[in-house]
């Protein structure tokens, strides 16, 4: 409880002050309604409606969104689906991380409006930051099965496009030695 009120209500309500939407799920218990975390099972590491939301909002021509429901559904495959591409995890990450930061090209075969071959799908805005979508949720359950445990609850999870960038684990002052009490 302490934990939630010094550090974890704290830190998401200056969240909420610089722009982002906060879902704030409380400081007791294991959370049993994925819905409220904006998804339909906590297997789900991603905010699917989010991401697609947004990657359409970003991708505009001459103030129309392009991209197709097929299309935005392709790109969340390319991006989420890791088992996929025979990579690591760690590969697996620096690749969504080239594909995020436009290193490598995320595209789609047509812009069905403008008939484009091949346009370029850009995932964040770095030109106009406000475009992007800023999430924050606590206590962000996840079901791991054939882990070592059942699952993990983060105490905080930062989204930007529904897609997951920090992770934090929040503790009080009274834990002796907060670095080793949030690896563990």
């Amino acid at each position: 409880m302490a934990e939630y009120k010094n550090v974890e209500k704290p830190f998401l309500g200056k969240l909420k002050e610089l722009g982002w939407k906060v879902i704030d799920q409380g400081a007791f218990g294991i959370p049993h309604d994925p819905a409220k975390s904006l998804r339909s099972s906590f297997k789900q590491l991603t905010l699917k409606e989010e991401f697609k939301n947004a990657i359409k909002r970003i991708n505009t021509l001459e103030d129309k969104q392009w991209l197709t429901e097929k299309q935005l559904e392709d790109i969340y495959a390319d991006i989420t689906s890791i088992e996929k591409t025979g990579l690591s995890l760690l590969e697996a990450n620096k690749d969504v991380f080239e594909k995020l930061i436009g290193k490598t090209k995320t595209t789609v075969s047509e812009n069905e409006i403008s008939g484009e071959q091949n346009p370029l799908v850009k995932l964040i805005d770095f030109k106009n930051w406000k475009n992007n979508s800023y999430i924050a949720i606590n206590q962000f359950r996840i079901v791991t099965p054939g882990g070592p445990r059942l699952g993990i609850i983060p105490d905080i999870v930062l989204f930007i496009n529904g897609l997951p960038m920090v992770v934090i684990e929040c503790k009080d002052v009274d834990v002796s030695d907060p670095i080793s009490d949030s690896i563990n």
